[in-house]
């Protein structure tokens, strides 16, 4: 049976997605889509399926990276193990890929609050010296004033000016 190939305009419109996200997928992640010899892209079903389940892991709310992992682990699977499908895709397949990047969402999740704690007492840090060294600057300037006005009390200009 010979496979069936859509053009980009057709993928964009079985995906409800623009062109320029596939294109933008497409280099991002690095897929590798069949063209034609005047360049056009190519899309088969198996292409399908990847950019769906890429969608369905940026609606769940993975960044470009962490998808980039997960279709690298799933090429690996697919070179050494064949899944039972449904519902077009491999069950065992997602369910590995998706406890690995479940696994590296909630590493990446724990690395951002150990940074965002370590913002803010860094903040706190910078926000107490700048506290001190306005209270220093005050205090110096009360002193040049006091001794300012000391010294105009006894000099012999403010004398002849009559203060």
């Amino acid at each position: 049976m010979k496979e069936i190939y859509y053009k980009i305009s057709d993928v964009a419109d079985i995906l409800s997605i623009e062109q320029h996200t596939l294109r933008y997928l497409e280099n991002s992640l690095g897929l590798r889509i069949k063209r034609n010899e005047r360049g056009d892209r190519l899309y088969s079903e198996a292409d399908l399926d990847t950019l769906r389940l890429i969608i369905k892991l940026k609606e769940k709310g993975l960044n470009t990276t962490a998808i980039k992992m997960a279709l690298e682990n799933s090429e690996q699977n697919d070179a050494t193990e064949i899944a039972v499908r449904n519902e077009g895709f491999p069950v065992s397949e997602l369910v590995n890929i998706g406890s690995r990047i479940m696994e590296q969402n909630e590493e990446l999740l724990l690395q951002n609050k150990k940074l965002e704690q370590r913002i803010a007492r860094l903040e706190e840090k910078i926000d107490k010296r700048n506290q001190e060294r306005e209270e220093k600057i005050d205090k110096f300037l009360q002193l040049w004033k006091n001794e300012q006005e000391e010294k105009g009390k006894s000099s012999w200009l403010s004398w002849l000016r009559g203060k």
